[in-house]
């Protein structure tokens, strides 16, 4: 039977993946997928990222928030990324009840 070792970095990829990883030869055809093996210690890796340090907001502030910042592209034409910055602070203050952690959103 032949086996291939992955690098080290490599397996981290494979170890945190969400689902599948593609697995492609050097002309980037696809020869399969790598299942991630879900151990005890990549689900607490897992929850400790997903308890990030906020803010945290719902969909519909997502696609409000997506939705103004394409308005105010189109009226002004483009802007750089301090502009956005300052328009999402703007933003935020207009709708201050995100949730602050992830242990709010609970």
């Amino acid at each position: 039977m032949h086996e291939i070792t992955l690098t080290e970095e490599q397996a981290r990829i494979v170890s945190f993946a969400l689902g599948p990883v593609p697995v492609r030869d050097p002309k980037g055809d696809l020869i399969g997928h790598i299942e991630p093996k879900l151990t005890p210690e990549v689900i607490a890796e897992l929850k400790g990222r997903s308890r990030s340090p906020g803010p945290f907001f719902t969909g519909e502030q997502v696609q409000a928030r997506l939705r103004a910042l394409e308005e105010e592209w189109n009226r002004t034409g483009g802007f750089d990324e301090a502009y956005m910055d300052e328009f999402l602070a703007r933003l935020d203050a207009a709708d201050p009840g995100h949730v602050k952690s992830a242990e709010q959103a609970e």
